[in-house]
């Protein structure tokens, strides 16, 4: 249990963890140049942002995976060194609680510009009936909030997309009448925004081995 006393305890503490785990991992990647970092791709994903991000300050190399599914295994089989998850992942248990597996370090880090795409300026799906949105699952939940009146009555037909950039490929390509997507996604595929939210602060998770982790 927390007491009063130790409250004001707590902010130090996990400063100087946060710390302790970023200045280890720092001494291994500069001791180490080129270090193999796994997320979840294509080019343009939050994911891919946020790994560059640190490739650029840290002199890692990024391989980027179709799902995080095959970031996991990846890391598992070693072919990569660290995975980067974002805490948004609704799969991200099975990389804490792997055993073979710790988590290594966090940070927050926004995302880009999130929306609603169409294929041209301001195309809203014709008629009444049902609209189908091309959309990861864990932002799904976004289109709620931003959905112009016009389309707030009709029915939502979801198709599954692996990422930000492959719910704008599969609009592009006409399997979907609007997208959730990001605002690579946009400038990638040539797409339109319907309507738009700002990035969103969140944390994201470096995992490594077991063997290689802080105090074990």
């Amino acid at each position: 249990m927390v007491t009063g006393a130790d409250t004001a305890t707590l902010p130090s503490q996990f400063a100087e963890a946060y710390s302790a785990r970023w200045s280890e991992l720092i001494d291994r990647w500069t001791e180490q140049p080129g270090v193999l970092l796994g997320t979840l791709g294509p080019a343009g994903t939050s994911s891919h942002l946020a790994a560059e991000f640190l490739a650029g300050r840290y002199g890692l190399t990024i391989e980027l995976f179709p799902t995080f599914d095959d970031v996991l295994s990846a890391l598992i089989a070693e072919k990569v060194e660290f995975a980067l998850v974002p805490s948004a992942y609704r799969g991200l248990t099975r990389f804490h609680w792997h055993q073979d597996l710790r988590l290594q370090a966090f940070f927050p880090q926004a995302t880009p510009q999130y929306g609603i795409a169409a294929r041209k300026q301001g195309e809203l799906p014709a008629g009444t009936g049902p609209v189908t949105v091309a959309a990861m699952w864990e932002v799904r939940w976004i289109y709620a909030e931003i959905v112009p009146p016009a389309l707030r009555e009709r029915e939502v037909r979801w198709a599954d997309a692996a990422s930000t950039q492959h719910a704008a490929e599969i609009l592009a390509d006409g399997g979907a009448d609007l997208a959730l997507t990001n605002a690579p996604g946009i400038d990638r595929h040539g797409l339109r925004w319907v309507a738009d939210r700002p990035g969103a602060e969140i944390i994201w998770t470096l995992f490594g081995h077991a063997r290689d982790a802080a105090g074990t």
